[in-house]
């Protein structure tokens, strides 16, 4: 397989996060890599400089859902929220969900469609992916497996983490800063992304979830490209 851990395509600390998508296709990344045998990964320089959530991020906090297995409404919903998916009243993009009844549709990152999950009583009755745009339901399958919405973490220890890096890292009046409030709030402010490592206590570098006999092919001018990078992250 050819894999692409593909760029944010927003510019270093700008208020935009980068599409659902594309967090959609990075996390599918992050998730394979640890225990991938054989196959090509394409890594462009900038994301080498990029801080990533630790290994075990990704795998402590995907959801795995089989047909016939018991579920906790509130809990499935806690746990959703809890991972960063948005709640809506139907669901078209990645990191979305909706409850209507003994129903809940999501979109799991890492997903090329939706799922419908059918509930008879507290029984997952069948799981079906069904089509964003007519909302029409296909084929079932046996197990779906729905990755965390985002790279950051918004959980209550998260964002209490959060704001004590914030407090410890910049001076003034943390309340007169955007960022700092809505993350206080529990909102996704616009390019959070770039403020990573203050919702862990550690972070990760891209070829940390590598598998320790991976083979990297670097061009030459790699040196250059970095410093390049880094400049645009400075300026």
């Amino acid at each position: 397989p050819v894999l692409h851990f593909v760029e944010w395509e927003t510019l270093p600390y700008d208020a935009f996060s980068p599409h659902q998508d594309i967090v959609s296709q990075r996390l599918t990344v992050l998730a394979t890599l640890p225990a991938l045998r054989n196959g090509i990964v394409v890594v462009s320089a900038p994301s080498l400089l990029q801080r990533l959530p630790p290994r075990s991020y990704v795998s402590s906090r995907s959801l795995q859902l089989k047909s016939g297995q018991r579920l906790d409404r509130d809990g499935l919903v806690k746990a959703l929220t809890t991972s960063g998916y948005a709640r809506v009243s139907q669901v078209r993009e990645h990191g979305e969900f909706a409850v209507r009844g003994a129903l809940f549709d999501v979109f799991p990152m890492g997903s090329e469609a939706p799922v419908r999950i059918d509930l008879f009583d507290d029984d997952i009755d069948s799981l079906r992916h069904f089509d964003p745009q007519t909302q029409i339901s296909d084929d079932k399958v046996d197990e779906i497996s729905v990755l965390p919405a985002s790279e950051i973490p918004l959980d209550d220890d998260s964002i209490r983490a959060f704001r004590e890096r914030y407090r410890e890292r910049f001076e003034g009046q943390p309340s007169r800063s955007r960022v700092y409030s809505d993350i206080s709030n529990g909102i996704a402010h616009g390019g959070i992304e770039y403020y990573l490592p203050m919702f862990f206590e550690e972070t990760a570098g891209f070829f940390d979830h590598c598998p320790g006999d991976t083979l990297f092919l670097v061009p030459p001018e790699l040196d250059a490209l970095l410093d390049t990078a880094w400049s645009e992250i400075e300026e």
